[in-house]
């Protein structure tokens, strides 16, 4: 049963976690990626319906943890909330930037990107992952307006919106986008 993590999130003020949940109860994936950490808060949510399901899935989250000169969490601080909402035999957690991510190839059932998404990053994405399914946070015009997207003049992930063919699963701020879902 989804019970929302009380770890800092942008995702937690509309409880999108219920919606990362009911995701996985949906489409009952084995090999679950995740980028961008942060708390945990989506790590949880996905990693309580695995356990739900009861049929072995995984959460492989990678982040820089407080190697990332943004707001980060320490990796230790992480296990701490996972180990609170008794999901850890479903989550493993590695140091990796998406960067280094991208050059390998992985095979994953789903992947779960939240990290500082732009129309670059979502592109860099469809294009060697276009047949898999893919969340990521942003894809709303409200999201693509934020001022880090202003500031340093980012693509707007709407601006890719009809070559990733993504579309939006949750609008509430700061918005949860996918294809293939």
């Amino acid at each position: 049963m989804y019970r929302q993590p009380d770890v800092y999130s942008s995702y937690r003020e509309n409880n999108i976690g219920q919606t990362l949940y009911d995701i996985v109860t949906k489409l009952k994936p084995k090999k679950i990626i995740e980028i961008g950490v942060l708390e945990g808060y989506s790590t949880i949510s996905m990693a309580q319906a695995l356990k739900d399901l009861d049929e072995g899935g995984m959460v492989y989250s990678y982040d820089l943890f407080e190697n990332y000169q943004y707001r980060n969490c320490a990796m230790d601080d992480v296990w701490d909330n996972v180990n609170k909402y008794g999901v850890q035999k479903h989550v493993r957690l590695q140091y990796k930037s998406f960067d280094e991510w991208l050059t390998d190839m992985y095979d994953f059932d789903l992947l779960h990107l939240d990290i500082s998404n732009d129309g670059d990053i979502i592109s860099k994405i469809h294009d060697k992952y276009p047949n898999k399914k893919v969340i990521f946070e942003g894809g709303s015009v409200e999201r693509d307006n934020i001022e880090w997207m202003i500031k340093y003049k980012k693509t707007k992930i709407t601006e890719v919106q009809t070559s990733c063919k993504y579309k939006i699963i949750n609008d509430a701020f700061p918005s949860l986008s996918g294809y293939n879902i």
